[in-house]
């Protein structure tokens, strides 16, 4: 998938626009890549990656 099928499917699936997912999306990558880079090495990464995916099942 690319970027624009995630924002279509996203938005079909949530009710919510095109526009308006794209934003939260923007936002999610700036706090993913926040995160990551403020992990100290690969395992520590994907701790980070499981941790806040675990929130969006969670919720």
């Amino acid at each position: 998938m690319n970027r624009t099928e995630v924002i279509t499917e996203i938005s079909q699936l949530s009710g919510v626009t095109p526009q308006d997912c794209d934003k939260v999306i923007n936002a999610l990558e700036q706090v993913l890549n926040r995160e990551l880079e403020s992990s100290k090495g690969i395992k520590n990464a994907f701790g980070k990656i499981y941790k806040l995916m675990s929130i969006f099942k969670n919720n």
